[in-house]
Protein backbone atom coordinates (compact mmCIF):
# COMPACT_ATOMS: atom_id res chain seq x y z
CA UNK A 1 0.00 0.00 0.00
CA UNK A 2 2.83 2.35 0.88
CA UNK A 3 4.44 1.47 -2.44
CA UNK A 4 1.25 2.52 -4.18
CA UNK A 5 1.20 5.94 -2.49
CA UNK A 6 4.89 6.36 -3.24
CA UNK A 7 4.29 5.60 -6.91
CA UNK A 8 1.26 7.98 -7.02
CA UNK A 9 3.24 10.85 -5.41
CA UNK A 10 6.15 10.26 -7.74
CA UNK A 11 3.92 10.20 -10.85
CA UNK A 12 1.94 13.28 -9.75
CA UNK A 13 5.09 15.27 -8.91
CA UNK A 14 6.83 14.55 -12.21
CA UNK A 15 3.77 15.33 -14.34
CA UNK A 16 3.11 18.50 -12.36
CA UNK A 17 6.71 19.59 -12.86
CA UNK A 18 6.54 18.89 -16.59
CA UNK A 19 3.22 20.77 -16.83
CA UNK A 20 4.69 23.72 -14.87
CA UNK A 21 7.69 23.90 -17.14
CA UNK A 22 5.45 23.80 -20.21
CA UNK A 23 3.55 26.84 -18.87
CA UNK A 24 6.69 28.86 -18.34
CA UNK A 25 6.45 32.15 -20.27
CA UNK A 26 9.21 32.84 -22.74
CA UNK A 27 9.67 35.81 -25.09
CA UNK A 28 9.34 34.54 -28.65
CA UNK A 29 8.95 36.10 -32.09
CA UNK A 30 6.30 34.67 -34.40
CA UNK A 31 5.71 35.62 -38.03
CA UNK A 32 2.00 35.73 -38.81
CA UNK A 33 0.53 36.57 -42.20
CA UNK A 34 -2.92 38.17 -42.29
CA UNK A 35 -5.05 40.00 -44.85
CA UNK A 36 -6.43 43.38 -43.88
CA UNK A 37 -8.27 45.96 -45.96
CA UNK A 38 -6.88 49.43 -45.41
CA UNK A 39 -8.40 52.55 -46.87
CA UNK A 40 -5.39 54.60 -47.93
CA UNK A 41 -5.52 58.40 -48.31
CA UNK A 42 -5.04 57.90 -52.06
CA UNK A 43 -8.15 55.70 -52.24
CA UNK A 44 -10.14 58.21 -50.20
CA UNK A 45 -9.10 60.98 -52.57
CA UNK A 46 -10.04 58.90 -55.63
CA UNK A 47 -13.50 58.23 -54.17
CA UNK A 48 -14.08 61.94 -53.57
CA UNK A 49 -12.93 62.86 -57.07
CA UNK A 50 -15.38 60.51 -58.77
CA UNK A 51 -18.48 62.33 -57.61
CA UNK A 52 -17.28 65.89 -58.30
CA UNK A 53 -18.78 67.85 -61.17
CA UNK A 54 -16.47 69.88 -63.42
CA UNK A 55 -17.19 73.07 -61.47
CA UNK A 56 -16.51 71.36 -58.14
CA UNK A 57 -13.36 69.76 -59.56
CA UNK A 58 -12.09 73.17 -60.69
CA UNK A 59 -12.55 74.48 -57.15
CA UNK A 60 -10.78 71.43 -55.74
CA UNK A 61 -7.85 71.96 -58.11
CA UNK A 62 -7.56 75.61 -57.03
CA UNK A 63 -7.40 74.50 -53.38
CA UNK A 64 -4.75 71.88 -54.12
CA UNK A 65 -2.64 74.32 -56.14
CA UNK A 66 -2.67 76.66 -53.14
CA UNK A 67 -1.74 73.95 -50.62
CA UNK A 68 0.78 71.91 -52.62
CA UNK A 69 3.75 73.81 -54.14
CA UNK A 70 4.81 70.70 -56.09
CA UNK A 71 1.63 70.83 -58.16
CA UNK A 72 1.74 73.07 -61.21
CA UNK A 73 -0.45 73.99 -64.18
CA UNK A 74 0.66 72.96 -67.63
CA UNK A 75 0.01 75.89 -69.94
CA UNK A 76 -2.24 75.03 -72.85
CA UNK A 77 -1.50 76.71 -76.13
CA UNK A 78 -4.53 78.54 -77.46
CA UNK A 79 -5.17 76.57 -80.64
CA UNK A 80 -7.55 79.17 -82.08
CA UNK A 81 -5.04 82.01 -81.74
CA UNK A 82 -2.26 79.78 -83.06
CA UNK A 83 -4.25 78.96 -86.20
CA UNK A 84 -5.16 82.61 -86.74
CA UNK A 85 -1.52 83.63 -86.40
CA UNK A 86 -0.55 81.03 -88.98
CA UNK A 87 -3.20 82.13 -91.51
CA UNK A 88 -2.72 85.87 -91.22
CA UNK A 89 0.21 87.57 -92.90
CA UNK A 90 2.51 90.00 -91.12
CA UNK A 91 0.86 93.03 -92.69
CA UNK A 92 -2.65 91.92 -91.83
CA UNK A 93 -1.58 91.10 -88.29
CA UNK A 94 -0.07 94.57 -87.88
CA UNK A 95 -3.26 96.23 -89.11
CA UNK A 96 -5.34 94.18 -86.67
CA UNK A 97 -3.13 95.19 -83.76
CA UNK A 98 -3.47 98.84 -84.70
CA UNK A 99 -7.22 98.83 -85.35
CA UNK A 100 -8.58 96.00 -83.19
CA UNK A 101 -9.20 98.05 -80.05
CA UNK A 102 -11.04 100.93 -81.73
CA UNK A 103 -14.34 99.09 -81.13
CA UNK A 104 -14.36 100.06 -77.46
CA UNK A 105 -15.43 103.59 -78.32
CA UNK A 106 -18.76 102.29 -79.65
CA UNK A 107 -19.72 101.27 -76.12
CA UNK A 108 -20.59 103.41 -73.15
CA UNK A 109 -18.82 101.05 -70.78
CA UNK A 110 -15.37 102.58 -70.32
CA UNK A 111 -14.12 99.86 -68.02
CA UNK A 112 -12.07 98.44 -70.90
CA UNK A 113 -8.67 100.11 -71.02
CA UNK A 114 -6.18 100.32 -73.85
CA UNK A 115 -3.27 97.91 -73.86
CA UNK A 116 -0.40 99.18 -71.78
CA UNK A 117 -2.53 101.50 -69.62
CA UNK A 118 -3.15 100.79 -65.93
CA UNK A 119 -6.69 101.56 -64.88
CA UNK A 120 -7.83 102.05 -61.30
CA UNK A 121 -11.35 101.07 -62.39
CA UNK A 122 -10.03 97.70 -63.64
CA UNK A 123 -8.42 96.94 -60.29
CA UNK A 124 -11.54 98.00 -58.46
CA UNK A 125 -13.72 95.80 -60.67
CA UNK A 126 -11.40 92.81 -60.18
CA UNK A 127 -11.54 93.27 -56.41
CA UNK A 128 -15.35 93.42 -56.40
CA UNK A 129 -15.62 90.34 -58.61
CA UNK A 130 -13.22 88.46 -56.36
CA UNK A 131 -15.11 89.49 -53.22
CA UNK A 132 -18.49 88.08 -54.26
CA UNK A 133 -19.78 85.98 -51.38
CA UNK A 134 -21.77 82.77 -51.58
CA UNK A 135 -24.05 81.00 -49.18
CA UNK A 136 -22.83 78.09 -47.08
CA UNK A 137 -23.70 74.67 -48.48
CA UNK A 138 -25.18 71.80 -46.50
CA UNK A 139 -21.93 69.83 -46.84
CA UNK A 140 -19.84 72.72 -45.49
CA UNK A 141 -22.23 73.19 -42.56
CA UNK A 142 -22.08 69.50 -41.62
CA UNK A 143 -18.27 69.39 -41.85
CA UNK A 144 -18.05 72.48 -39.64
CA UNK A 145 -20.07 70.67 -36.97
CA UNK A 146 -18.00 67.49 -37.30
CA UNK A 147 -14.81 69.46 -36.64
CA UNK A 148 -16.24 70.49 -33.27
CA UNK A 149 -16.70 66.87 -32.21
CA UNK A 150 -14.12 64.66 -30.54
CA UNK A 151 -13.36 62.48 -33.57
CA UNK A 152 -10.08 60.83 -34.45
CA UNK A 153 -8.38 61.79 -37.68
CA UNK A 154 -9.45 58.52 -39.32
CA UNK A 155 -13.06 58.89 -38.11
CA UNK A 156 -13.25 62.42 -39.48
CA UNK A 157 -11.91 61.32 -42.88
CA UNK A 158 -14.55 58.59 -43.14
CA UNK A 159 -17.28 60.91 -41.87
CA UNK A 160 -16.26 63.45 -44.51
CA UNK A 161 -16.79 60.84 -47.22
CA UNK A 162 -20.16 59.85 -45.73
CA UNK A 163 -21.26 63.49 -45.75
CA UNK A 164 -20.32 63.73 -49.43
CA UNK A 165 -22.94 61.04 -50.18
CA UNK A 166 -25.75 63.20 -48.74
CA UNK A 167 -27.73 64.92 -51.49
CA UNK A 168 -28.97 68.52 -51.57
CA UNK A 169 -32.26 67.50 -49.92
CA UNK A 170 -30.39 66.08 -46.94
CA UNK A 171 -30.88 62.37 -47.71
CA UNK A 172 -28.26 59.61 -47.89
CA UNK A 173 -28.43 57.60 -51.08
CA UNK A 174 -26.54 54.44 -50.02
CA UNK A 175 -27.21 51.74 -47.42
CA UNK A 176 -24.85 50.81 -44.56
CA UNK A 177 -23.84 47.64 -46.40
CA UNK A 178 -22.99 49.51 -49.60
CA UNK A 179 -21.03 52.13 -47.65
CA UNK A 180 -19.11 49.50 -45.70
CA UNK A 181 -18.23 47.61 -48.89
CA UNK A 182 -17.14 50.77 -50.67
CA UNK A 183 -15.08 52.18 -47.79
CA UNK A 184 -13.76 48.75 -46.83
CA UNK A 185 -14.57 49.17 -43.16
CA UNK A 186 -16.83 47.18 -40.76
CA UNK A 187 -20.53 47.92 -41.02
CA UNK A 188 -20.65 48.73 -37.31
CA UNK A 189 -18.21 51.61 -37.86
CA UNK A 190 -20.46 52.97 -40.60
CA UNK A 191 -23.53 52.75 -38.34
CA UNK A 192 -21.69 54.51 -35.52
CA UNK A 193 -20.55 57.42 -37.70
CA UNK A 194 -23.93 57.69 -39.42
CA UNK A 195 -25.57 57.96 -36.01
CA UNK A 196 -23.18 60.82 -35.25
CA UNK A 197 -24.01 62.56 -38.54
CA UNK A 198 -27.75 62.10 -38.00
CA UNK A 199 -27.40 63.86 -34.64
CA UNK A 200 -26.18 67.03 -36.38
CA UNK A 201 -28.19 70.05 -37.45
CA UNK A 202 -30.47 70.28 -39.44
CA UNK A 203 -32.54 67.55 -37.75
CA UNK A 204 -33.26 64.60 -40.02
CA UNK A 205 -30.14 64.97 -42.14
CA UNK A 206 -28.56 61.70 -43.31
CA UNK A 207 -31.84 59.76 -43.38
CA UNK A 208 -32.45 57.15 -46.10
CA UNK A 209 -36.14 57.90 -46.57
CA UNK A 210 -38.96 60.12 -45.32
CA UNK A 211 -39.91 57.75 -42.52
CA UNK A 212 -36.41 57.72 -41.03
CA UNK A 213 -36.13 61.49 -41.50
CA UNK A 214 -39.31 62.16 -39.52
CA UNK A 215 -38.38 59.68 -36.80
CA UNK A 216 -34.99 61.34 -36.30
CA UNK A 217 -36.68 64.70 -35.90
CA UNK A 218 -39.29 63.38 -33.47
CA UNK A 219 -36.67 61.71 -31.27
CA UNK A 220 -34.56 64.86 -31.26
CA UNK A 221 -37.53 66.78 -29.81
CA UNK A 222 -38.28 64.33 -27.02
CA UNK A 223 -40.56 61.34 -26.44
CA UNK A 224 -43.65 61.15 -28.67
CA UNK A 225 -44.65 57.45 -28.80
CA UNK A 226 -47.97 58.01 -30.61
CA UNK A 227 -46.42 60.15 -33.33
CA UNK A 228 -43.55 57.69 -33.75
CA UNK A 229 -45.95 54.75 -34.10
CA UNK A 230 -47.97 56.62 -36.73
CA UNK A 231 -44.85 57.51 -38.73
CA UNK A 232 -43.52 53.95 -38.56
CA UNK A 233 -46.70 52.11 -39.58
CA UNK A 234 -49.33 54.57 -40.83
CA UNK A 235 -47.49 57.29 -42.70
CA UNK A 236 -49.67 57.01 -45.82
CA UNK A 237 -52.89 57.16 -43.79
CA UNK A 238 -51.77 60.26 -41.90
CA UNK A 239 -51.02 61.97 -45.22
CA UNK A 240 -54.64 61.33 -46.26
CA UNK A 241 -55.89 62.46 -42.83
CA UNK A 242 -57.58 59.16 -42.05
CA UNK A 243 -57.62 59.95 -38.33
CA UNK A 244 -60.46 57.63 -37.30
CA UNK A 245 -58.95 54.68 -39.15
CA UNK A 246 -55.58 55.24 -37.48
CA UNK A 247 -57.25 55.67 -34.08
CA UNK A 248 -58.91 52.25 -34.38
CA UNK A 249 -55.75 50.50 -35.61
CA UNK A 250 -53.40 51.76 -32.89
CA UNK A 251 -56.16 51.94 -30.22
CA UNK A 252 -55.49 55.57 -29.31
CA UNK A 253 -58.12 58.30 -28.75
CA UNK A 254 -58.94 60.39 -31.81
CA UNK A 255 -57.75 63.56 -30.08
CA UNK A 256 -54.31 62.02 -29.56
CA UNK A 257 -54.07 61.10 -33.25
CA UNK A 258 -54.96 64.64 -34.31
CA UNK A 259 -52.42 66.00 -31.83
CA UNK A 260 -49.77 63.72 -33.34
CA UNK A 261 -50.78 64.86 -36.83
CA UNK A 262 -50.24 68.50 -35.82
CA UNK A 263 -46.77 67.64 -34.54
CA UNK A 264 -45.81 65.58 -37.63
CA UNK A 265 -47.04 68.28 -40.01
CA UNK A 266 -44.56 70.73 -38.45
CA UNK A 267 -41.57 68.51 -39.24
CA UNK A 268 -39.30 69.18 -42.21
CA UNK A 269 -39.49 66.51 -44.97
CA UNK A 270 -36.41 67.97 -46.71
CA UNK A 271 -33.71 68.79 -44.12
CA UNK A 272 -31.47 70.43 -46.74
CA UNK A 273 -34.19 72.81 -47.93
CA UNK A 274 -32.77 75.82 -46.06
CA UNK A 275 -29.49 75.43 -47.96
CA UNK A 276 -31.11 75.59 -51.38
CA UNK A 277 -29.66 78.41 -53.41
CA UNK A 278 -31.85 80.52 -55.67
CA UNK A 279 -28.85 81.55 -57.75
CA UNK A 280 -28.84 80.76 -61.45
CA UNK A 281 -27.28 77.36 -62.06
CA UNK A 282 -25.16 77.10 -65.17
CA UNK A 283 -24.91 73.55 -66.46
CA UNK A 284 -21.59 72.63 -68.02
CA UNK A 285 -21.74 69.06 -69.38
CA UNK A 286 -18.93 66.79 -68.22
CA UNK A 287 -19.14 64.56 -71.29
CA UNK A 288 -20.25 65.03 -74.90
CA UNK A 289 -21.73 62.47 -77.31
CA UNK A 290 -21.49 63.44 -80.97
CA UNK A 291 -22.58 61.62 -84.10
CA UNK A 292 -19.70 61.30 -86.54
CA UNK A 293 -19.43 59.27 -89.75
CA UNK A 294 -22.47 57.14 -89.01
CA UNK A 295 -21.40 56.37 -85.44
CA UNK A 296 -21.10 58.06 -82.07
CA UNK A 297 -18.06 59.42 -80.32
CA UNK A 298 -17.76 60.02 -76.57
CA UNK A 299 -15.27 62.50 -75.16
CA UNK A 300 -14.85 64.46 -71.95
CA UNK A 301 -15.69 68.16 -71.90
CA UNK A 302 -12.74 69.22 -69.75
CA UNK A 303 -11.76 72.54 -71.32
CA UNK A 304 -12.55 74.29 -68.02
CA UNK A 305 -10.21 71.97 -66.10
CA UNK A 306 -6.52 72.94 -66.17
CA UNK A 307 -3.98 70.35 -67.20
CA UNK A 308 -1.71 69.59 -64.24
CA UNK A 309 1.89 68.49 -63.87
CA UNK A 310 4.55 68.09 -61.20
CA UNK A 311 6.65 71.19 -60.65
CA UNK A 312 10.05 70.83 -62.37
CA UNK A 313 11.94 72.48 -59.51
CA UNK A 314 10.73 69.89 -56.98
CA UNK A 315 11.70 67.04 -59.30
CA UNK A 316 15.19 68.54 -59.62
CA UNK A 317 15.47 68.71 -55.83
CA UNK A 318 14.85 64.98 -55.64
CA UNK A 319 17.45 64.19 -58.30
CA UNK A 320 20.20 66.33 -56.78
CA UNK A 321 22.57 64.42 -54.48
CA UNK A 322 23.55 67.48 -52.40
CA UNK A 323 19.98 68.28 -51.35
CA UNK A 324 19.48 68.43 -47.59
CA UNK A 325 17.74 65.34 -46.18
CA UNK A 326 14.82 67.28 -44.63
CA UNK A 327 14.26 69.25 -47.82
CA UNK A 328 14.38 66.04 -49.83
CA UNK A 329 11.76 64.40 -47.57
CA UNK A 330 9.51 67.46 -47.85
CA UNK A 331 9.87 67.52 -51.63
CA UNK A 332 9.26 63.77 -51.94
CA UNK A 333 6.05 64.01 -49.89
CA UNK A 334 4.72 66.92 -51.96
CA UNK A 335 5.66 65.33 -55.28
CA UNK A 336 3.95 62.05 -54.35
CA UNK A 337 0.85 63.98 -53.26
CA UNK A 338 0.82 65.84 -56.58
CA UNK A 339 1.15 62.58 -58.55
CA UNK A 340 -1.68 60.98 -56.58
CA UNK A 341 -3.89 64.02 -57.20
CA UNK A 342 -3.21 63.97 -60.96
CA UNK A 343 -3.81 60.21 -61.07
CA UNK A 344 -7.17 60.62 -59.30
CA UNK A 345 -8.27 63.18 -61.89
CA UNK A 346 -7.20 60.91 -64.76
CA UNK A 347 -9.00 57.96 -63.15
CA UNK A 348 -12.17 60.06 -62.78
CA UNK A 349 -12.12 60.97 -66.47
CA UNK A 350 -11.45 57.41 -67.69
CA UNK A 351 -14.25 56.04 -65.47
CA UNK A 352 -16.64 58.72 -66.70
CA UNK A 353 -15.88 57.89 -70.35
CA UNK A 354 -16.21 54.14 -69.71
CA UNK A 355 -19.61 54.50 -68.00
CA UNK A 356 -20.91 56.90 -70.67
CA UNK A 357 -19.87 54.54 -73.47
CA UNK A 358 -21.78 51.75 -71.75
CA UNK A 359 -24.87 53.97 -71.45
CA UNK A 360 -24.52 54.84 -75.14
CA UNK A 361 -24.31 51.16 -76.07
CA UNK A 362 -27.37 50.27 -73.98
CA UNK A 363 -29.44 53.27 -75.11
CA UNK A 364 -28.73 53.34 -78.86
CA UNK A 365 -32.42 53.84 -79.68
CA UNK A 366 -32.56 56.95 -77.52
CA UNK A 367 -29.59 58.61 -79.24
CA UNK A 368 -30.99 57.71 -82.63
CA UNK A 369 -34.74 58.34 -82.16
CA UNK A 370 -35.28 60.36 -78.98
CA UNK A 371 -36.52 60.13 -75.36
CA UNK A 372 -39.57 57.99 -76.22
CA UNK A 373 -37.24 55.08 -76.96
CA UNK A 374 -35.35 55.14 -73.66
CA UNK A 375 -34.95 51.57 -72.40
CA UNK A 376 -34.94 50.33 -68.79
CA UNK A 377 -31.44 50.46 -67.36
CA UNK A 378 -30.16 50.00 -63.81
CA UNK A 379 -26.89 50.69 -62.06
CA UNK A 380 -26.46 46.95 -61.67
CA UNK A 381 -26.63 46.47 -65.45
CA UNK A 382 -23.89 49.01 -66.08
CA UNK A 383 -21.69 47.83 -63.21
CA UNK A 384 -21.90 44.22 -64.45
CA UNK A 385 -21.03 45.30 -67.99
CA UNK A 386 -17.85 47.20 -67.10
CA UNK A 387 -16.82 45.40 -63.91
CA UNK A 388 -17.27 48.27 -61.47
CA UNK A 389 -19.14 48.38 -58.16
CA UNK A 390 -22.69 49.76 -58.27
CA UNK A 391 -21.79 52.53 -55.83
CA UNK A 392 -18.92 53.59 -58.12
CA UNK A 393 -21.32 53.87 -61.07
CA UNK A 394 -23.75 55.79 -58.88
CA UNK A 395 -21.02 58.17 -57.78
CA UNK A 396 -19.56 58.86 -61.24
CA UNK A 397 -23.03 59.61 -62.65
CA UNK A 398 -24.02 61.86 -59.75
CA UNK A 399 -24.32 65.61 -60.51
CA UNK A 400 -22.94 65.12 -64.02
CA UNK A 401 -24.44 65.98 -67.39
CA UNK A 402 -24.05 64.74 -70.95
CA UNK A 403 -24.57 66.79 -74.09
CA UNK A 404 -26.46 64.97 -76.85
CA UNK A 405 -28.16 65.91 -80.10
CA UNK A 406 -31.47 66.03 -78.17
CA UNK A 407 -30.15 68.37 -75.49
CA UNK A 408 -28.26 68.22 -72.20
CA UNK A 409 -29.34 65.49 -69.76
CA UNK A 410 -28.19 64.34 -66.31
CA UNK A 411 -26.47 60.98 -66.55
CA UNK A 412 -28.99 59.69 -63.99
CA UNK A 413 -31.70 60.39 -66.59
CA UNK A 414 -30.72 57.23 -68.48
CA UNK A 415 -31.39 54.95 -65.51
CA UNK A 416 -34.87 53.62 -64.73
CA UNK A 417 -36.43 50.41 -63.51
CA UNK A 418 -38.20 48.18 -66.04
CA UNK A 419 -42.01 48.22 -66.28
CA UNK A 420 -43.28 44.96 -67.82
CA UNK A 421 -45.76 44.94 -70.71
CA UNK A 422 -47.40 42.36 -72.94
CA UNK A 423 -45.27 40.26 -75.24
CA UNK A 424 -42.31 40.12 -72.83
CA UNK A 425 -41.62 43.78 -73.58
CA UNK A 426 -40.30 46.24 -71.03
CA UNK A 427 -40.59 50.02 -70.90
CA UNK A 428 -38.69 52.56 -68.86
CA UNK A 429 -40.54 55.00 -66.62
CA UNK A 430 -39.15 57.85 -68.74
CA UNK A 431 -40.62 56.47 -71.98
CA UNK A 432 -44.00 56.00 -70.26
CA UNK A 433 -43.88 59.61 -69.08
CA UNK A 434 -43.34 60.67 -72.67
CA UNK A 435 -46.34 58.58 -73.71
CA UNK A 436 -48.51 60.23 -71.05
CA UNK A 437 -47.29 63.63 -72.19
CA UNK A 438 -48.24 62.85 -75.80
CA UNK A 439 -51.68 61.56 -74.78
CA UNK A 440 -52.43 64.74 -72.84
CA UNK A 441 -51.10 67.02 -75.59
CA UNK A 442 -53.32 65.28 -78.15
CA UNK A 443 -56.48 65.44 -76.04
CA UNK A 444 -57.52 68.82 -77.51
CA UNK A 445 -60.04 67.13 -79.81
CA UNK A 446 -61.72 65.31 -76.95
CA UNK A 447 -62.69 65.90 -73.35
CA UNK A 448 -59.78 66.19 -70.92
CA UNK A 449 -58.73 62.72 -69.90
CA UNK A 450 -58.63 61.67 -66.28
CA UNK A 451 -55.72 59.68 -64.86
CA UNK A 452 -57.85 56.53 -64.99
CA UNK A 453 -58.69 57.12 -68.68
CA UNK A 454 -54.98 57.56 -69.44
CA UNK A 455 -54.23 54.31 -67.59
CA UNK A 456 -56.90 52.58 -69.71
CA UNK A 457 -55.35 53.90 -72.94
CA UNK A 458 -51.94 52.64 -71.87
CA UNK A 459 -53.47 49.25 -71.02
CA UNK A 460 -54.68 48.98 -74.62
CA UNK A 461 -51.03 49.35 -75.66
CA UNK A 462 -50.12 46.47 -73.37
CA UNK A 463 -48.80 48.67 -70.55
CA UNK A 464 -50.66 48.01 -67.33
CA UNK A 465 -49.96 50.61 -64.64
CA UNK A 466 -52.15 51.84 -61.80
CA UNK A 467 -54.03 55.13 -61.83
CA UNK A 468 -51.90 56.44 -58.96
CA UNK A 469 -48.77 55.72 -61.03
CA UNK A 470 -50.19 57.79 -63.89
CA UNK A 471 -50.94 60.54 -61.38
CA UNK A 472 -47.36 60.41 -60.09
CA UNK A 473 -45.87 60.59 -63.57
CA UNK A 474 -48.26 63.42 -64.55
CA UNK A 475 -47.20 65.44 -61.50
CA UNK A 476 -43.52 64.87 -62.31
CA UNK A 477 -44.25 66.37 -65.74
CA UNK A 478 -45.86 69.37 -63.98
CA UNK A 479 -49.19 68.79 -65.76
CA UNK A 480 -52.41 69.77 -64.00
CA UNK A 481 -55.21 67.24 -63.34
CA UNK A 482 -58.01 66.92 -65.91
CA UNK A 483 -60.47 69.23 -64.12
CA UNK A 484 -57.91 72.07 -64.13
CA UNK A 485 -56.63 71.64 -67.67
CA UNK A 486 -58.15 73.84 -70.34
Amino acid sequence: MNDFYWYYDYFYFNNFAAWSISLELKPEIHLKQTQKLVMTPQLQQAIKMLQLSNLELSEKIDEELTENPALDVEERENEYERDMERELGDADRTNRLEEGFEDEYFFEDKSFSRIGESSGEDKKREFIEGAISREETLKEYLLWQLRLLDLSEEEFRIAEILVSYIDTQGYLTLSDRELADELRIPREDVKKLMKTIQSLDPPGVGARDLKECLLIQLRSRGSFPVAEKIVEKHLNEIKLKKFEEISKKIKVPLAKVKEAFTLISKLEPYPGRQFYSEDIKYIIPEVIIEEREGGYEVFASNYSIPRLKVNNYFEKLLRRKDTDKRIKEFAAEKVQRAKNFIHSIDQRESTLIKVTKTILEEQKDFFGKGPKYLKPLTLKDVSASIGLHESTVSRITSSKYVQTSFGVFPLKYFFSNPIPAQGNREYSSTSIREMIKDIIQNEATRKNLSDQKIADLLAKRGIKIARRTVSKYRKSLKILPSNLRR
